[in-house]
């Protein structure tokens, strides 16, 4: 086994390569943004072919035929070398190389949801055409893909949200490390921002529509707390089945891997015995904004969702950098879709274009331009 981690220095990636190291799995390619410290660390270590980080002058100090920007990181996501891509890139950066993955029929597994929420069918096109195999990391969509090996399709998926840091109780004053501070799992800023507003949740539901092929009416979504309970089908006589497991992504990428081959648990299996209970509750579109986006974004032609990860991308961007309150997040989001005309999009050049427009939109929005 031979993969390519693009996004190494991540949560995802660098989860992926301690798994890697375990099993002794060659890595042949690292791509990197600008955290050099780790990057260096881990070229030491695994010795890759090829390395590629985001700027030149990163590639220039690194030396050493470093590839660099998006040329280096078309690259890596289409070595021949490689059996294996991890997509492990987030937000909208991801969507092209996992599109060039496709296209080269390569075997991937995505942690980067934007990818097919801005560009589901042109992705699944392409993948299709060049027998390129997705296997979906997030845990919700990991365990959807192997509750979905039983042969009779469910009438419906469950998909489980944590409710983020604010399920219980929001502070008056949203503070950024309140936002950060999820109570379940530790992912990168991006998505712990997205799992707070709920956005990400709205994204795995068009995520979904396009691994799994299922309608609005048939994706449901349920505020999970415990976060033990991954993603859940119903069969068609209403008997329920669930995916289980601890809060540990090393599972699902571990199942990405070296699926269909289950390795040993990186971690202490969940043991029943010590759960003191599991709660659900209702997440109805009118409660939650997010989650009506969702079904917007899987009923309407797909720019709309294009538009929107570009809108949320930026404002979250915003966010980060103190320049909009945490509330101002999903206000963007909502008012940049309701100025867009939904279209369909026939290419990734049109995918990253209405992305773009999300974007410009949001800045637009933000920094109070006409």
């Amino acid at each position: 086994m031979r993969i390519s981690v693009l996004g190494s220095t991540g949560v995802i990636g660098t989860l992926t390569l301690e798994i890697a190291e375990k099993y002794s799995v060659e890595v042949v390619g690292l791509a990197a943004g600008r955290n050099l410290g780790k990057l260096r660390e881990q070229v030491k270590k695994f010795k890759p072919r090829y390395v590629a980080v985001e700027r030149r002058e990163d590639a220039e100090r690194l030396g050493g035929g470093v590839l660099w920007g998006r040329d280096g990181l078309l690259r890596l996501a289409s070595l021949e070398e490689a059996d294996l891509v991890v997509m492990g890139i987030s937000g909208v950066a991801g969507i092209e190389p996992t599109y060039m993955a496709a296209s080269s029929g390569k075997r991937i597994a995505l942690a980067n949801k934007e990818s097919l929420v801005s560009g589901g069918r042109v992705i699944g096109e392409t993948a299709r055409e060049n027998s390129a195999f997705i296997i979906p990391v997030d845990s919700e969509h990991n365990s959807l893909f192997q509750l979905l090996l039983f042969p009779e399709k469910p009438r419906e998926i469950i998909l489980t949200a944590s409710g983020g840091p604010f399920f219980r109780q929001k502070p008056s004053v949203v503070k950024i490390e309140d936002v950060l501070s999820h109570p379940t799992w530790r992912m990168g800023k991006k998505i712990t921002v997205d799992s707070a507003t709920l956005m990400n949740k709205a994204f795995e539901m068009v995520e979904a529509r396009w691994l799994f092929d299922f309608g609005a009416e048939n994706i449901k979504v349920l505020i999970h707390p415990q976060s033990v309970v991954h993603a859940l089908v119903r069969m068609r006589d209403g008997t329920l089945f669930a995916h289980l497991g601890p809060a540990d992504m090393r599972i699902p990428i571990q199942y990405s891997i070296f699926y269909p081959e289950r390795k040993p648990p990186p971690s202490p299996p969940l043991d029943l015995s010590t759960l003191r209970g599991l709660e659900f509750y209702p997440a109805p579109p009118e409660k939650y904004p997010a989650i009506e986006l969702g079904y917007r974004m899987i009923e309407e032609p797909c720019s709309l969702a294009a538009v929107i990860n570009g809108a949320n991308d930026f404002a979250v961007e915003s966010f980060l950098d103190g320049k909009i309150p945490f509330e101002k997040i999903l206000d963007v989001i909502i008012g940049v879709s309701r100025v867009h005309k939904p279209h369909p999009l026939s290419s990734i050049e049109e995918v990253l274009e209405a992305v773009g427009e999300g974007r410009e939109r949001a800045r637009k929005m933000i920094e109070g331009e006409k």
